[in-house]
């Protein structure tokens, strides 16, 4: 199955790769067709490849890189189909963006019947994507029959483990397995361990109860290793959803990395593009509201400062100074204690929230409820310590109080101007637990389509002042 799955990914942007092709030397002939029934100019010998080879082979070429992108090759295609829609809906949303981006810059190259040309050329490769999303799915679900096609499996671990994660695989998967025998930590000799494997031709070894059953059976799993036989390692589900291996050499020495954050790539290299031109685009373009901050905060609180910058935890929680526009009078930090002596905390955990904090000025209240006081955020942007969208970030000396170690992956990423959490909750929310699970769902989904979503989210949430106080 390792082997097939390897094989597997990369045939599907190759093969996606035809498809498209194919489908745009389609697109012409199908466009001329339908014309005359939806009332469109038809261009019966037009090929788009010949006018505009360059901006043919550049859309063709780029449709498997934002399949990848969306997510679609995300575990081999055997996502749900509601799931595979909603990347399919992502993809022509990309396309359509990057059309309407061209057409603005080159306006007058294009005419109607080609933009009917490309209409219906993404059509169709929607169409042609998704039917072949659902016949690679039924293929590789469907049932084998006879035990010469199952695959020769030993499990491995305590009695427990192998009995809670075998029941737990789904249907689909077991029906391609023949386990032939357990090895149980502790009981099983390694003799034991020979003659399954010899005796039933074993191709892979299933190891239950995550890394530690890694530990307790090492001297298995080398035997395993030794007779090219595949291991599985099922992981614990407090394991992060997105754990991932890669092996790698370090001059003479090899290295297994197991990472649960987004790996540096073309993605990742994209994101931290975007994030420093548009944080100075938005600088540019919020400028006014800038002055009328500054002079806003003056009126308000003359002694102060217009600008409040406090020690926030960063990536992996080294600390850098975030920015924003001072909301609060300037004596706020001294009387932190007293206001949480007087008045409580209204959020549960090492957070504090609360409505109607004394310490906020008129116009802080204004800033607030409208986000202006985050755009001095965009200059941490540029600098390189935060992110547009990732986990917002948090005073210091709150992250050091976190409950939990498993809190601090929130630290794994850049710290980001807008979240979920940012989005869908703000000073609503009062569970310290719901905001750490928003933020490691963003960080186990991450792809640049789920920073699209967020941001585009973003926009209603501070124009009709969601959860801001």
């Amino acid at each position: 199955m390792t082997r097939h799955k390897s094989i597997l990914s990369r045939l599907l942007p190759l093969t996606d790769l035809i498809l498209a092709l194919c489908c745009a030397y389609a697109a012409p002939s199908v466009t001329h067709f339908l014309a005359p029934y939806i009332g469109w100019e038809s261009l019966p010998d037009f090929n788009v490849f010949t006018a505009s080879p360059f901006l043919a082979g550049a859309a063709v070429a780029a449709v498997p890189v934002i399949l990848r992108i969306v997510g679609f090759y995300h575990r081999s295609n055997l996502q749900r189909k509601s799931s595979a829609i909603r990347q399919l809906i992502g993809f022509v949303v990309y396309y359509l963006g990057f059309f309407g981006l061209y057409q603005t810059i080159t306006p007058d190259n294009t005419t109607a019947a080609v933009n009917h040309i490309i209409l219906v050329s993404l059509v169709l490769i929607t169409v042609a994507l998704y039917l072949r999303f659902q016949l690679l799915q039924a293929l590789q679900l469907r049932p084998r029959a006879g035990r010469n096609h199952l695959r020769q499996v030993i499990l491995a671990g305590t009695a427990d483990s192998i009995e809670k994660e075998w029941n737990a695989l789904p249907d689909f998967w077991k029906r391609r397995l023949n386990p032939v025998g357990r090895v149980i930590a502790g009981q099983t000799t390694q003799q034991e361990v020979q003659q399954l494997i010899e005796q039933n031709h074993v191709q892979q070894l299933m190891l239950c109860g995550g890394l530690r059953a890694y530990h307790d059976m090492a001297e298995t799993i080398t035997r395993c290793e030794l007779q090219g036989i595949d291991i599985y390692v099922h992981l614990s589900n407090d394991h992060p959803v997105n754990l991932r291996s890669v092996v790698s050499e370090i001059g003479e020495q090899r290295v297994l990395i197991l990472t649960s954050t987004p790996v540096y790539s073309w993605s990742t290299l994209f994101k931290n593009v975007f994030d420093k031109v548009m944080a100075l685009l938005g600088i540019i373009g919020t400028s006014p509201l800038w002055l009328i901050a500054a002079i806003g905060i003056k009126i308000s609180d003359p002694n102060g400062k217009i600008f409040y910058r406090q020690q926030r935890s960063g990536l992996y929680g080294k600390p850098f100074g975030m920015w924003k526009f001072r909301s609060m009078y300037a004596d706020a930090d001294k009387r932190l204690d007293e206001i949480k002596a007087k008045y409580g905390n209204e959020m549960d955990g090492p957070i504090f929230k609360l409505t109607n904090d004394p310490r906020i000025f008129r116009f802080g209240h204004f800033i607030r409820k409208t986000s202006i006081d985050e755009l001095p955020q965009l200059i941490n942007v540029l600098a390189g310590d935060m992110s547009l969208v990732g986990p917002r970030p948090l005073p210091t000396y709150e992250t050091a109080e976190f409950p939990n170690i498993r809190q601090r992956r929130r630290l794994s990423v850049k710290p980001g101007l807008t979240c979920y959490w940012q989005i869908e909750d703000r000073s609503d929310c009062k569970d310290f637990d719901s905001m750490i699970n928003k933020d490691l769902k963003y960080i186990d989904n991450w792809n640049l389509w789920t920073d699209f979503v967020l941001i585009l989210r973003t926009i209603p949430a501070v124009l009709f002042g969601k959860g801001a106080k």
